[in-house]
C-alpha cells in the first residue's frame, strides 16, 4: 500500500460521492480522458436512499458512524480501497490505487465520503 505523502487519509465527501456513483473507466469503451469512478454501488451500499445496489461487497452504510471516526479506520479505508488484496488475498474488489484505476485525491475523496459525519453515508 502506497499511503498519501501528506500522511492525510481524508479528501472531499463530495467529490467521494460523484466518484462512488461514476461506473465509467478502464472499460475498453470509455474514453480514456474521460472522468473515471470506483462505481462503489456496483458492489456495497453507501446510502438508505438508494435503491439499486450490488451485495457481493459488505454494506457500507454508516461506516464511520459504527466504526468510529479516528484515524486508525481512516487509515485502514485508505488502505482497502488503495489495495484490497493488501488485506484480504483473495479480494474481489478492485485495487484501485495500487492499478491506477483511481488517483491518490480521488481514494482520499472516497475515504472521506465512508468516514466524514456529514457524509451520507453515515446519516
Amino acid at each position: 500500500i502506497k499511503w498519501p505523502a501528506d500522511g492525510k487519509y481524508m479528501g472531499d465527501w463530495k467529490n467521494g460521492e460523484k466518484i462512488a456513483q461514476e461506473g465509467r473507466g478502464k472499460q475498453y469503451s470509455d474514453d480514456p480522458k474521460g472522468p473515471v469512478g470506483g462505481n462503489c454501488y456496483a458492489c456495497h451500499q453507501l446510502a438508505p436512499q438508494e435503491v439499486s445496489f450490488g451485495t457481493i461487497g459488505p454494506s457500507l452504510y454508516q461506516f464511520g458512524k459504527s466504526r468510529g471516526y479516528n484515524d486508525e479506520v481512516r487509515k485502514y479505508a485508505y488502505g482497502k480501497i488503495w489495495n484490497a488484496e493488501g488485506y484480504n488475498a483473495c479480494s474481489l474488489m478492485p485495487r484501485f490505487g495500487h492499478s491506477q484505476i483511481l488517483s491518490e485525491a480521488q481514494v482520499k475523496d472516497l475515504v472521506a465520503l465512508l468516514m466524514d459525519p456529514n457524509s451520507p453515508v453515515n446519516k
